[in-house]
């Protein structure tokens, strides 16, 4: 990240603040869930997914996800069970989101790749999880229904986040924050 002024680290941290507090609250939320219906957990972790995704949409730089996600992990630590862990995760959950616009060298930031990042990150999550949890344990009922929320929740929160930094975006906190480059992509 080259030219990374202090209004853009305040709005990364700002974003990041906001995200940990509620992955603070989702990590409650999250561990009922697990401890009452397992299955289900993977539809909350969705949430994970929004602080990076806004700050990109927001921004649009490189580095922002990361960034912005390792913020929200070190806010989030203290306040869950997982503890530093979280900050490790939320951190490659940033870098995941990164991947579809490192490949296109952060020149392209339409709203599919936002997706596409979403989509990747999904079948990483469900694969993992049924590797983990599934493929000896659960039926194959059980095992679509977990595959299935680890899948779907990245997906549609990152989708709710990219509705949130549009509405951002329409409020005018981006003048300024945006690299030239950047300013000119349309972001359909």
């Amino acid at each position: 990240m080259r030219n990374v002024s202090t209004r853009l680290l305040l709005t990364c941290a700002a974003i990041g603040v906001a995200g940990g507090l509620v992955f603070a609250l989702n990590a409650w939320i999250g561990g009922t869930v697990a401890a009452l219906a397992p299955l289900l957990y993977g539809f909350t972790i969705g949430v994970y997914f929004v602080p990076g995704v806004v700050a990109q949409y927001v921004i649009r730089r490189g580095g922002v996800a990361v960034l912005t996600a390792g913020i929200a992990g070190l806010v989030t630590a203290p306040l869950q069970p997982l503890g530093f862990w979280a900050t490790l995760i939320a951190i490659a959950i940033g870098a995941f989101q990164e991947l579809p616009f490192l490949i296109t060298r952060y020149r392209r930031w339409s709203t599919w790749l936002f997706l596409v990042g979403g989509v990747v990150a999904g079948v990483v999550c469900a694969l993992g999880m049924y590797r983990t949890l599934a493929k000896d344990a659960l039926d194959a009922g059980s095992g679509a229904v977990l595959m299935s929320g680890y899948f779907v929740a990245p997906v549609v929160f990152t989708a709710l986040a990219v509705l949130l930094g549009a509405a951002l975006v329409r409020t005018g906190v981006a003048r300024g924050l945006r690299s030239e480059r950047a300013r000119s992509t349309p972001a359909a």
